[in-house]
């Protein structure tokens, strides 16, 4: 039971030193301290909902991966397609400009 009385009379001395040292009364910390906790929650619900909005918007990414792949896959598959028609033209304009030299 002393070291009760002990450690209670600690914590008061303790938070009597605080509350001097940053001007405050009781009153006004426990507002402080309302407010703060109040304002780290509401962060709190903020990053939860940030979060759950980034899942969904990656979610519909992945659902659209296959859609880009094929898209991707068919744009190369036009590079190709026009390089091996350019190629031959290619060839003969390096030829003249080789001639030109």
């Amino acid at each position: 039971m002393k070291t009760a009385f002990k450690i209670i009379g600690a914590t008061a001395i303790v938070a009597g030193a605080y509350l001097y040292s940053r001007k405050e009364t009781p009153e006004e910390f426990v507002q402080r301290a309302k407010t703060s906790f109040e304002d780290k929650k509401q962060k709190a619900a903020d990053w939860k909902t940030a979060y759950q909005d980034f899942k969904n918007s990656m979610d519909q990414f992945k659902s659209q991966l296959p859609a880009l792949e094929k898209t991707i896959s068919g744009i190369q598959r036009d590079i190709d397609d026009a390089m091996f028609q350019i190629e031959p033209r290619l060839d003969e304009i390096n030829k003249y400009s080789d001639k030109l030299k």
